[in-house]
């Protein structure tokens, strides 16, 4: 899938990629330039009027990232028999997140920790598009993204494939995540900013886990609880 990404920094973590194709940028960023062509990168100089075409609320400082296509997985069946022989494994699936700062920044951690892949709903969900880019800071290129219309489905799917679900909630059913020995295939279930998880999914997982709160806010941000727990699930697997 070949898409674009923007802004300085997210260049400049990715200017030893090969998957970047080409950059887009405004005059005025010499030092840029000069490390483009350091990095034997192709670019071509935009006036103002090339990046007025862009919400003004996505931040793009000027400088557009096309990146190649990939050959990521990008349906659930072949992911099943890609990760088939694998011993250990982790995959995120992502229940109804509405922001796209929260989803691109969670899509940057399950990057970072080796995730296998990211699962996601068709509907009621933010959609991948540039802000969800953005926010991943070049994420969505490394990952394996499943965009799916039943996330029951994939449940089920990956029980019959072996994998335990753990799904984040506030429940009286819920463990501490430290308490919780995680199995070697491991998906975890990371709910709605507001309403969690739903309840379809949480009666199918095999545990409800939480992280305990010890200060007067008793809930954290979604991209932050998902770095949390993936990386106590990472420390045991790698175990």
């Amino acid at each position: 899938m070949q898409h674009t990404l923007f802004g300085r920094k997210v260049l400049l973590e990715n200017l030893n990629n090969p998957q970047v194709a080409h950059v887009d940028l405004a005059k005025n960023n010499h030092d840029l330039i000069a490390k483009l062509k350091a990095h034997h990168i192709h670019f071509q100089i935009r006036d103002d009027a090339f990046f007025k075409q862009f919400p003004s609320k996505l931040i793009h400082q000027g400088i557009m990232i096309v990146m190649k296509d990939t050959n990521l997985v990008n349906n659930l069946d072949d992911l099943m028999i890609n990760l088939h022989n694998k011993a250990k494994s982790i995959i995120v699936i992502i229940d109804s997140i509405q922001d796209a700062q929260n989803f691109g920044s969670i899509l940057r951690t399950c990057e970072a920790f080796g995730v296998d892949a990211v699962i996601y709903k068709k509907d009621q969900q933010v959609q991948l598009n540039d802000f969800v880019s953005k926010s991943s800071m070049g994420a969505t290129q490394y990952l394996n993204l499943i965009r799916v219309s039943n996330l029951l489905n994939v449940i089920n799917t990956l029980k019959v494939n072996k994998y335990w679900i753990y799904a984040s909630t506030f429940t009286n059913k819920s463990e501490r995540y430290l308490n919780i020995k995680y199995q070697k295939k491991c998906a975890l279930i990371i709910g709605n900013e507001t309403n969690g998880i739903s309840s379809l999914l949480i009666k199918e997982s095999d545990f409800e886990i939480n992280i305990p709160m010890y200060g007067k806010i008793q809930s954290l941000n979604a991209a932050v609880a998902t770095g949390i727990l993936l990386g106590e699930i990472k420390r045991q697997n790698l175990n």
